[in-house]
């Protein structure tokens, strides 16, 4: 389920400390079982812990994240889950550290992730999910510090949408 202006920021602040919003497109490689799935969207993130993933192909999917709940909106199945969430985008940026090979890396919830900066912003997080899933998601577009409305993190569900509750 995405960071610096500058590199004298990472020196001073330690890696995503100065983030308070982060806004990108994305596109994610998932590797499972021989086969590459390939997903592309948008991000929006904000402190503390919200974020948003707008899903746009293959198929149309929005995960909304706030301060530990989480909402799985699926319009084609007209269904959104709703439960706990455990990620929390920016706090994994704050806890990565450099690496030799000039890679940022850190551990949340017993997943490792990698992150790689170019031109001192995110380019790729890397990780293997709890599936064993090999997850990289690729970012361009990236935009920190700038204003996201709350109203992007509150999922209002549609008429007709199946509400499915696993807490």
């Amino acid at each position: 389920m995405l960071l610096v202006a500058s590199f004298c920021y990472i020196c001073s602040y330690g890696l995503g400390e100065h983030i308070t919003t982060l806004q990108a497109s994305f596109t994610q490689y998932t590797k499972s079982q021989g086969n590459t799935l390939v997903y592309g969207g948008k991000l929006y993130v904000k402190s503390p812990a919200r974020a948003k993933w707008i899903y746009e192909k293959p198929t149309q999917k929005e995960i909304y994240i706030n301060e530990g709940k989480a909402v799985v909106y699926e319009p084609l199945l007209e269904q959104a889950s709703m439960g706990h969430a455990k990620i929390d985008f920016l706090k994994i940026l704050r806890q990565a550290t450099r690496q030799p090979d000039g890679t940022y890396t850190t551990e949340f919830e017993n997943i490792r992730y990698t992150l790689l900066l170019e031109k001192d912003l995110p380019k790729k997080l890397a990780f293997v999910d709890e599936f064993d899933n090999v997850v990289e998601i690729i970012f361009s577009k990236v935009q920190i510090n700038t204003p996201i409305n709350e109203s992007e993190f509150v999922f209002t569900a549609p008429a007709g949408v199946d509400i499915i509750e696993s807490f």
